[in-house]
């Protein structure tokens, strides 16, 4: 991913936040999927490949179902990344035309362009550039920065706090 592409996925991430006024740390993603106008269900499906899913609905706008068995932390990125989908490639609430006919169900497996572009929205709506930057600077004691601490702060895996930092280019 270009790094063009890289800065309208954060732009758009950060108008999603303002529109929906979504405020960073993330603490309940279900509700902020609920204000978005979806839901959330839990799968017990351990046999399936994939962490999320995301699907059209007719009984509300669209259903994001993640699997039980992943922790708190990896279920807010997923849920993330599936909203990633619903947001970039769905055209929900920007694209009418896409958004009438979609028909597509979204997986969070795989290593495709999209899939790279939903784990991008999802670093950016849950780990906003400036609040990052922010919150790294709180978590540093000068010559070292605790990247657990940032993970926790924001609700996310280690990994997920790790790679935002090396893709703002705070870490390599």
């Amino acid at each position: 991913m270009d790094s063009r592409l890289r800065e309208a996925i954060n732009r758009f991430a950060n108008s999603v936040r303002s529109v929906y006024n979504i405020t960073v740390p993330i603490t309940n993603i279900d509700e902020v999927v609920k204000t978005i106008g979806g839901k959330v269900e839990l799968s017990a499906n351990s046999y399936e490949t994939y962490d999320g899913r995301i699907r059209k609905s007719s009984d509300c706008n669209f259903i994001i179902e993640v699997s039980e068995n992943q922790s708190d932390v990896r279920k807010n990125f997923t849920v993330a990344h599936e909203l990633g989908h619903l947001f970039l490639h769905m055209g929900y609430e920007s694209n009418a035309e896409l958004w009438d006919k979609q028909e597509k169900e979204y997986k969070r497996e795989g290593y495709s362009e999209e899939e790279y572009e939903a784990n991008e929205f999802a670093a950016c709506l849950l780990m906003p550039s400036e609040e990052y930057r922010r919150v790294l600077y709180d978590f540093s004691d000068g010559n070292e920065v605790d990247v657990s601490k940032i993970a926790k702060y924001f609700n996310v895996s280690l990994p997920a706090a790790l790679n935002r930092g090396r893709f703002l280019g705070y870490f390599e």
